[in-house]
């Protein structure tokens, strides 16, 4: 997944096809040069293809014959990458074009078409109305340097000498300086410039200088000052015979968006198509049939040899949802030749990327901008991810039976040697299934799927969710018989049947509405984002299950974590205290995450006019009580400690001093409860859900409300006890200061509900009374007390002005630090 960039998939998808359907390309004349053309090409070598060039690498030019007023297909990719998880520049597509060659005198023009905005059903006039109605875009002025036999030869040289992918725009917006292209340290990059006859490929080195640049490009570039990448650009003829399919939000299948004004006036322009490859059968009679042409995508044979037998694996998973869809071998995965270009539009490449930290796989498709077509792809699979696999291999393993050998992960065709040589059988099966799972999931976006992220709900429905490891608890040890899903899901089957099961254009609504039928009536579930149930790397039916099953092995996992099951041969201690610590202590912060938005929460469904099922509906108040506890529960003090025994273990890693900023030899236990706690408390006393609670709370009956809610929390915090000693004592004083934090911060909320800010004010003016009167248990906890009771009062004569900026520490960045951050999502 890949990162969220709504603006950069914008940048993807939106440039489409202007008006009626143009005519398909007239071939182009490959006879030799003739005339001026020969003369202004004399002594250059001509690359034939769908647009010939000529490289004078003497001059550093190149002459390149184009077509005048046809579509053609432009993409401009990363051919090299950024090697920085936090820059946006992997490897792959950038930006999208449908553009024409234009003529004014001595000079050709370059311009982009404005396809936001189309007509499709008007006549011509109309047309041209819509055309002119909006800005196009000139990307290039070229200069006319040939003609002859009917052929225009132009130097391209600055439609490729250029920022055409506006790297200075994504550099500046990751605050990395004030990069400007530099053309004096700019070329071509002859070894990738190509010619084939329906595409042409073209590859520059583009640099980019600053004065000043950024940290993360510090770290991955020898001199910052100048950071230079090969950027890689694509023409290709545009292709003809497609049929468009309309999208259904009731179905996550990826679409393109624009706006046809040629619909009627009781319709609003907004149109989408989805996006697909083109699949026909060989034979269009029979039930189940081979396509004319399958989907083929190609592995990087930088790729490991064992890694990859899995990846392609994953891959075939989905050809037996395509069965569903009436095709039978409809995929196919090879591995790529040591001579392909990656960068070749007409391939689907799953490329091999190693960046300076772990980060998230990513994929982008090349479409027609005109259709949503999909006509190649560029899949960046991350290679930290493998290790992060295994260091939570490595965090549970001390709660597994015997040294875990006998757990059987993965397929057995998947247990190759190689990498995973020494490794525990069941952590390499694990590896590798985990690995397969992802190439399913990454390539499925590569086929035209998005997101699924209510699926778990419904046992694992969808390879397009973020799965977290499942582990279950067996006759009291950790249990990872079931880490990964090993097939595509019931939901994905039905993406690929609205997607690509060919129906006639007379049936074609039917066709598909059938197939939402299905999906509604099997009860498989796609919700929109506002839904509690959209939630990433959950897992189980419901909320409370899932939470019961992550805290039942944190406890397992906690009291197992130590050198015997998680440290290599010569490992140091210390490296108990490194990010594998944070995959135990926060196990639970998933299932943590989705079922705070159940309390409090409704249930949204997307529904069209004439739906049985409901457009909304109130989460049960018997759920939303029994979610509220079991958060709760998890920031009792006996849920926020760490083993004494594993305490004393915890002395600093060398390998992270440079992360590690303490000066203290202890580890502090009461840091990591603060960051646990925040966890729950913060998004509880959310203003946007103080709002919704009062809201839904005058319409349900049994919801649970927001006094209710800032009762809990008190009650669970500054109205608890906990057996005598520091320990339980000083755990529990971290949750109140952090429940002080979160509500104060609620109730100088201009923002919040009035009733709600006017509930909290009460409660702590409640509470600072009380605590001028309370005792501690030692003079800590009474010095606690008091000056609490003080810092209220101040807070209450001016709640705007002494408000905390934030429930912290979560992660600091100073001499407190005591830790480094712990990992993110482990997809």
């Amino acid at each position: 997944m890949p990162r969220s960039t709504n603006s950069r998939l914008r940048r993807f998808s939106v440039l489409l096809f202007l008006g009626t359907a143009l005519a398909p390309l007239p071939a182009l004349a490959q006879t030799a040069p003739l005339g001026a053309i020969a003369k202004r090409t004399a002594g250059l070598e001509r690359s034939a293809g769908f647009l010939p060039f000529w490289f004078d690498a003497k001059a550093g030019k190149l002459l390149l014959e184009v077509p005048l007023g046809q579509d053609i297909l432009y993409y401009v990719s990363a051919a090299s990458g950024g090697g920085s998880v936090e820059l946006p520049l992997d490897r792959g597509i950038l930006e999208t074009a449908v553009i024409r060659f234009e003529r004014i005198g001595s000079r050709v023009l370059v311009r982009q078409v404005n396809t936001d905005y189309r007509s499709l059903r008007g006549d011509a006039a109309h047309a041209e109305g819509v055309a002119e109605s909006f800005p196009g875009s000139v990307l290039a002025v070229l200069p006319l340097e040939a003609e002859g036999d009917g052929r225009l030869v132009v130097d391209a040289t600055g439609l490729f000498l250029r920022d055409a992918a506006n790297i200075e725009g994504d550099l500046k917006r990751a605050n990395q300086g004030g990069f400007r292209y530099d053309a004096a340290r700019s070329s071509f990059y002859p070894a990738r410039m190509k010619g084939f006859p329906e595409n042409t490929e073209i590859e520059t080195l583009a640099t980019f200088v600053a004065d000043t640049p950024g940290g993360l490009v510090a770290n991955v570039t020898p001199d910052a000052r100048m950071v230079s990448l090969r950027v890689h650009h694509s023409f290709l003829k545009a292709p003809s015979g497609y049929t468009s399919r309309a999208a259904d939000p009731r179905i996550g299948v990826s679409t393109l968006s624009f706006h046809d004004y040629s619909k009627p006036f009781s319709e609003g322009p907004e149109t989408e198509w989805i996006t697909r490859w083109r699949l026909e059968k060989k034979d269009p009679a029979a039930a189940l049939s081979e396509p004319v042409k399958p989907i083929v995508f190609y592995f990087d044979p930088a790729i490991p040899a064992p890694i990859r037998t899995a990846m392609k694996q994953g891959l075939l998973w989905w050809n037996k949802s395509f069965e569903a869809a009436g095709f039978v071998n409809a995929i196919e995965a090879r591995d790529a030749a040591a001579d392909m270009d990656p960068m070749d539009i007409r391939y689907a490449y799953v490329l091999w990327i190693n960046r300076d930290e772990r980060g998230f796989s990513s994929g982008g498709t090349y479409r027609d901008p005109r259709t949503g077509e999909i006509l190649g792809s560029k899949t960046r699979m991350d290679t930290h991810r493998i290790r992060t696999i295994a260091n939570y291999w490595d965090a549970y393993a001390g709660g597994l039976p015997g040294d875990g050998s006998g757990i059987t992960v993965a397929d057995p065709a998947m247990l190759t040697p190689g990498a995973f040589e020494g490794m525990p059988a069941g952590q390499r099966d694990m590896v590798l299934l985990r690995q397969a799972l992802l190439t399913a999931h990454e390539l499925g976006h590569a086929l035209g799927f998005g997101h699924n992220f209510a699926s778990s709900l419904n046992d694992r429905a969808s390879v397009m969710e973020y799965p977290t490891p499942r582990v279950k608890v067996t006759d009291g040890r950790i249990d990872l018989s079931d880490s990964f899903m090993k097939a595509i899901g019931a939901y994905d089957t039905a993406m690929v049947r609205y997607a690509y099961t060919p129906l006639a254009p007379a049936g074609e609504k039917a066709g598909l509405d059938r197939v939402i039928a299905d999906m509604r009536g099997a009860g498989l579930l796609y919700v929109p984002q506002s839904d509690p149930r959209w939630t990433w790397y959950d897992d189980r039916a419901t909320p409370t299950e899932n939470l019961r099953e992550a805290m039942a092995a944190r406890a397992i996992l906690l009291q197992t974590y130590g050198e015997a099951g998680t440290l290599q041969p010569g490992e140091p201690t210390g490296s108990l205290r490194n990010a594998r610590l944070w995959m135990v202590y926060l196990h639970h912060r998933y299932a943590i995450e989705s079922a705070i938005k159940y309390v409090g929460g409704l249930f949204t469904n997307i529904t069209v006019k004439g739906d049985t099922l409901p457009p909304t509906e109130f989460i049960p108040g018997t759920l939303q009580r029994e979610t509220l506890e079991l958060l709760l529960a998890a920031i009792e003090p006996r849920n926020l400690a760490l083993p004494e025994a594993l305490l004393a273990r915890l002395t600093p890693d060398p390998g992270n001093n440079l992360e590690d900023l303490s000066k203290d030899d202890a580890f502090d236990q009461l840091r990591s409860a603060r960051i646990l706690a925040a966890m729950v408390i913060a998004p509880l006393f959310d203003g946007d859900k103080a709002a919704r609670m009062i809201a839904l709370g005058a319409r349900q009956k049994d919801a649970v409300t927001f006094a209710q809610l800032v009762d809990g929390v008190f009650d669970r915090t500054w109205g608890a006890t906990v057996p005598a000693g520091a320990g339980e004592q000083a755990l529990l004083r971290v949750t109140q200061s952090v429940a002080l934090q979160a509500a104060e911060m609620l109730a100088a909320d201009a923002d919040a509900p009035p009733e709600a800010r006017a509930y909290v004010l009460q409660k702590l003016a409640g509470l600072a009374d009380g605590l001028r009167r309370r005792s501690g248990s030692d003079a800590l906890a009474t010095a606690f007390y008091r000056q609490t009771a003080l810092d209220v009062d101040r807070y209450l004569a001016d709640p705007i002005t002494h408000a905390p900026k934030s429930v912290e520490p979560l992660w600091g960045k100073g001499p407190r630090s005591r830790f480094p951050q712990p990992p993110g999502p482990p997809l």
